[in-house]
């Protein structure tokens, strides 16, 4: 069998279980990788030294980090498994192949600073001076919707994908409750918002006039859903005009959950709350607050400021 032929069986089975995000990334490796293979090879001939030989190439010629490689690594492995189960063919990355190793980002959370500054920021476009020389600034008509997102990441930790596919039917306006519909690995669950984040929706619902239960939460100009990319637009956008540097969607994710542990919630909880199948990252959440309150502590002891 073509690897090809191999792929289309594979999403046949996987394309249902995962997200867009995840089918977009394992998409461009496979893309890669059957570009990189001698034309038309059949997967059955296919060995763990062509696996390491790919990740090689892809590192030298495109100076790809050990985080992409070990992305890459993941998609391939997926398909394996795949293959093992369905093709009855021997798994050749696993234990054979050894993950690319890469050094994670320092996880660094907004500050509440930045938070108010952006907050306010959604309400003005950016300064400019007009003929007569007069600093001026418009209202934006977006002002409502774009507070809405920012508390409700902020206050829900979900992904930028789930946001974006958000109906009004799934936000239950008297409890807070959101229902994410497919999170990843297309699974649902629920998460429930604060009061000034409810506020900040029944605001900007109560402004769109006639609003039916199945259109977009957070709609854009047209009505249809607001697309992740012009999700990152509107942040980084928003971000500049109140002097936030390196803004970015998953911020938010980072910045809910250690306030969350921070403000007496439970690691079980978060990994809930968040929708991870496995605790390793939100024991990292769980290190960077303890941390944090060790930091506290240091500064704001009793004893050690009162000298005793």
């Amino acid at each position: 069998m073509t690897i090809q032929d191999a792929l289309l069986g594979y999403w046949l089975e996987r394309r249902r279980n995962v997200s867009e995000a995840t089918v977009s990334d394992y998409t461009n490796t496979f893309s890669r990788f059957v570009a990189w293979l001698p034309a038309d090879i059949q997967i059955e001939t296919i060995t763990a030294d062509h696996i390491r030989r790919f990740l090689d190439a892809m590192q030298r010629q495109r100076n790809l980090c050990g985080k992409t490689l070990a992305n890459y690594w993941t998609a391939l492995s997926s398909l394996w498994t795949w293959a093992e189960a369905e093709l009855n063919l021997p798994h050749i990355i696993r234990h054979r192949v050894a993950c690319p190793e890469y050094h994670r980002k320092e996880i660094m959370p907004y500050t509440r600073h930045e938070i108010t500054a952006m907050l306010e920021a959604t309400g003005q476009n950016s300064a400019w001076r007009s003929r007569g020389g007069r600093q001026v600034r418009s209202v934006r008509p977006e002002a409502l919707r774009d507070r809405a997102i920012l508390l409700t990441l902020l206050d829900s930790g979900i992904r930028a994908s789930e946001l974006c596919a958000l109906c009004v039917e799934h936000h239950d306006q008297r409890t807070g409750q959101l229902h994410i519909k497919k999170g990843k690995g297309n699974k649902g669950r629920y998460v429930y918002l604060g009061d000034s984040s409810r506020k900040a929706i029944w605001r900007y619902l109560a402004s769109r006039a006639g609003v039916q239960p199945g259109a977009p939460l957070f709609a854009t100009k047209t009505g249809g859903h607001i697309e992740r990319s012009s999700l990152g637009n509107m942040i980084e956008a928003t971000a500049k005009r109140a002097g936030v540097a390196n803004p970015t969607i998953h911020k938010f994710r980072h910045t809910f959950a250690i306030n969350f542990l921070r403000n007496g919630g439970n690691v079980l909880e978060l990994q809930q709350m968040l929708g991870h199948e496995k605790l390793d990252t939100v024991r990292i959440y769980a290190r960077l607050a303890q941390i944090d309150l060790e930091h506290a502590q240091r500064r704001a002891s009793p004893a050690d400021n009162w000298r005793l």
